[in-house]
């Protein structure tokens, strides 16, 4: 307890010296109108669905600015770790880099269900992926005015609901002025960029924005086996925004974009086998009459592991890959498996804005969206098939997620009393659909030494996901009663929503003939002979929900430079279909919700000429119903699947700072810090297939099938501490040879429990499900900008991440009780490159 306290006060001691970077833009400054407060531009904000300062927005929210977007090098989700208070992002176990699941305050998406966190492209959710937990395309990072994390559920106001929290990437709008600008970047690992931006005002109602960008990199983990690199990137991305404005109080902003890429997929390392599991496979039991039993191995040879089944065992095969991957090192690996990935995402949203009268104004935002997406990956990391979600050529053939969105949001928004009262009132409609037939192919457990020979896992899953939802949101300023109570405001919101799942999967196995026929042998969920497998192993569920999601708060600004707030709210995120059910009742699982207690204050100030702001907020969170998702097995059939589950109940409670500090004109010192504690309050269910729960004491303890209690568990993807510093140094130079800045920053990430039963080893020191606790790893980045190099409109910046080469692990797959691998992917080594950026027009 002292050294929680003593953390504490050390996030707190460092928010009096420090300030968040994000929340000052780089152009455009505006003075307080009373009091001292920083001479720093003020950027601004949508998370309450209208523009605002963000320092007057009762929420906690961590605002980016396009300046710092390219300072920091911002170009994907997972960038933003340790940037951002609470956030983690990461691709949460599962079976591709691509997957950059985020999580706000330890509430992450679940597999297969909707995401806690949202991400949203000008005010539209992006399509989301069910098999993998992805939000949209390649380029979503490019020619954005600002982003925006919104911590905390956001149910009232925003589109999908949320438990944890919403990204908000606002793209660059189209200007009235011809301008645009040319980037290319060189780096090492072959690295190539290339971002062209056009703004073209085509009229004085009319304008046009064209933006396009490519990245390629070489893999940072070379595959021996296929002589191919891996986590290499290589994407492309189009964006079009179109502003027509026909009379004074109507605009119509369309914005169409395109993304494409394509990879080696994931170079994941294998760190061990669990050959206890295995041998117990191949010596199981299996009755075959008369009071009879023979081993399962001798029956099946692609579970006579370590020829266990038919005499002694020795599992020497399996040791010698794990040797042989030490020998390899973190950045090399021998898959069986030829990886890839590949996305495709495209979509068009149209945001019209009426001016009913000076005080109203209605919005209606439609978008359409769709999503493709292709993976394989060799999750065991070897050339044993043991953990193969996806094959080398079957699963180039059909896409494993291909998705149609569609959305429409109408919206009133009002002034009232002065502008004392702002109101929002509105109704959202979203459904996602399957576009064509998605099929999924696998090769799990099979005792043989390759692929060859072993059964293959495949399946057809069609899920649709429709909501709808009616909404409002006032706030009243009380002066609008008596100007004693002036600055006191009040906000109410009251949202409720009808969510629909419907799904439908088949699932089964099949070998291939000496012709290269497929004969399905059985369904991955259910005995029994298999004619049409399409028929014989489907199954579909559908669930119904529905909740309602409120806010209440208080805030209150003694001056231009102070708000202190107060504010509960409820969340709540719909349930979901699983396509990997392996028993009949777990086809389904149900909606969760949360209650966000937060309390905090945000301040600028000037002290002795040195300006700054201090932003604090604490919160607990009360989390009911929790979606948590495991790998599952079913005995009988002998089928891998997963569940999910939504009985467990927890408390999460935390301090979040943000600050800044200028201790002179030149130099700006900044960052941010969370703390969180959590702890389940319940976690007990019943298990198909047996666990280790909390009274298990060692491997040798009997796993639990009927109330198993995990509620001693830690809950998982959550950093119990989250540091950022950085410094900004203007270093002085002639104004005709430019300006010249250094950017460092130091981020820190603490260790992170990745399962949702599994701890890493048992009370008696027995291994359990290893590396499930991913080390705390800190990273040092920098960034050397000449901007207008000797009077020319041309900036030169020279950047590096990961400066000292740190090797940090961002996954760990925690399979190795259920399918008996254990791997892990390896973030990002050193980075280095240079970028160089023209620009015209502007005047």
């Amino acid at each position: 307890m002292k050294a929680r306290s003593a953390m504490l006060l050390a996030g707190a001691a460092l928010g009096a010296g420090i300030a968040p970077h994000a929340a000052f833009a780089a152009d455009a400054v505006e003075q307080a109108a009373e009091g001292s407060a920083p001479s720093s531009a003020e950027i601004i904000v949508t998370a309450n669905r209208r523009e605002e300062r963000a320092q007057d927005v009762p929420i906690s929210i961590t605002a980016i600015t396009a300046e710092s977007i390219r300072e920091r090098g911002l170009t994907q989700l997972q960038d933003l770790q340790a940037s951002v208070p609470s956030l983690v992002v990461g691709p949460n176990g599962q079976a591709s880099r691509d997957v950059m699941s985020p999580s706000i305050r330890g509430q992450s998406a679940s597999f297969q269900g909707s995401p806690a966190v949202v991400v949203y492209m000008n005010e539209v959710p992006l399509p989301s992926a069910i098999t993998l937990s992805g939000q949209g395309g390649p380029g979503s990072f490019v020619d954005l005015q600002n982003v925006q994390v919104l911590a905390g559920a956001q149910g009232t106001l925003f589109g999908r609901n949320t438990t944890g929290g919403a990204i908000l990437l606002t793209p660059a709008r189209p200007t009235d002025r011809l301008e645009g600008h040319v980037q290319g970047g060189f780096g090492n690992y072959s690295m190539t960029e290339l971002e062209a931006v056009l703004n073209l005002p085509i009229s004085d109602k009319v304008k046009l924005r064209l933006v396009g960008a490519s990245r390629d990199r070489d893999g940072f983990t070379h595959d021996v086996q296929w002589n191919k690199d891996r986590d290499d990137t290589h994407w492309r991305m189009a964006r079009l925004g179109l502003l027509i404005e026909p009379t004074d109080g109507i605009s119509n902003y369309t914005m169409a974009y395109y993304g494409k890429s394509h990879s080696n997929g994931s170079g994941s390392i294998a760190r061990s086998f669990n050959t206890d599991y295995f041998v117990g496979l191949a010596t199981r039991p299996v009755p075959i009459g008369g009071g009879i039993s023979y081993p399962l191995g001798a029956l099946v040879p692609t579970y006579n592991f370590c020829g266990a089944g038919t005499g002694p065992a020795d599992c020497s095969y399996y040791t010698n890959l794990i040797d042989k991957q030490k020998a390899l090192g973190i950045r090399q690996t021998a898959h069986g498996v030829d990886d890839f990935a590949k996305i495709e995402s495209w979509g068009v949203n149209n945001t019209t804005d009426i001016e009913l009268t000076p005080g109203l104004k209605l919005r209606n935002i439609v978008s359409y969206a769709e999503l493709k997406s292709y993976y394989s990956n060799d999750q065991d990391g070897t050339i044993a098939p043991i953990y193969n979600t996806g094959t080398t050529v079957e699963s180039r053939t059909a896409p494993r997620d291909w998705y149609k969105q569609f959305t429409e949001e109408l919206q009133f928004q009002g002034t009232a009393l002065e502008d004392k009262l702002t109101y929002t009132v509105g109704g959202f409609y979203y459904k996602q659909s399957p576009r064509g037939t998605m099929e999924s192919y696998s090769i799990n457990v099979c005792a043989l030494q390759t692929e060859a020979g072993c059964s293959i896992g495949k399946s057809q899953i069609a899920v649709t996901n429709e909501s709808k939802a009616l909404y409002a949101q006032a706030s009243l300023d009380f002066g609008a009663l008596t100007p004693s109570l002036d600055r006191l405001r009040l906000t109410a919101g009251y949202r409720y929503t009808w969510d629909t799942v419907d799904g439908t999967t088949a699932s089964w196995s099949y070998v291939k003939l000496p012709n290269g026929t497929p004969l399905a042998t059985n369904c991955s969920w259910k005995q029994g002979s298999v004619t049409n497998p399409l028929v014989d192993c489907a199954f579909g569920a559908k669930l119904k929900s529905s909740s309602p999601n409120w806010t209440f708060g208080l805030d209150y600004r003694p001056n231009r430079n102070i708000m202190v707030y107060a504010k509960v709210t409820r969340g709540y995120k719909a349930g979901g279909f699983n396509s990997y059910a392996v028993y009949d009742n777990t086809r389904t699982f149900g909606p969760e919700t949360v209650t966000d207690y937060e309390a905090g204050f945000k301040s600028d100030f000037n002290v002795g000429g040195m300006t700054g702001r201090l932003n604090v907020n604490g919160f607990w969170l009360d989390y009911k119903n929790i979606q948590r998702a495991a790998g599952d097995y079913n005995r009988t059939t002998n089928g891998n699947g997963a569940i999910t589950l939504n009985n467990a109940s927890a408390e999460i409670k935390g301090i979040e700072v943000e600050a800044m500090i200028r201790p002179v004109e030149q130099v700006e010192l900044g960052g941010n810090y969370s703390h969180l504690n959590a702890k389940y309050k319940s976690f007990k269910f019943d298990s198909n297939s047996g666990v280790w729960d909390c009274t298990a004491q060692s491997i040798s303890s009997p796993k639990v099938f009927a109330g198993a209690d995990m509620t001693c568990r830690p809950l998982q993807y959550l950093s119990p501490n989250i540091l950022s510093v950085y410094g900004r140094f203007s270093l002085p130079m002639p104004e005709n040879v430019g300006q010249l800045s250094l950017f460092v920053s130091y981020n820190w990430t603490d260790k992170q429990p990745t399962a949702p039963f599994s701890t890493e080893t048992f009370p008696d020191g027995t291994v359990n499900e290893p590396g499930v606790l991913l080390p705390s790893y800190g990273l040092l980045n920098a960034n050397l900008d000449w901007k207008n190099v000797m009077g020319a409109p041309v900036d030169v910046s020279l950047f590096a991440t990961n400066i000292t080469k740190k090797n940090y692990l961002i996954s760990n797959t925690g399979v190795f009780q259920t399918i008996g691998a254990q791997t892990v992917m390896y973030g990002e080594p050193r980075m280095f490159g240079v970028r160089l950026k023209y620009s015209f027009g502007g005047e």
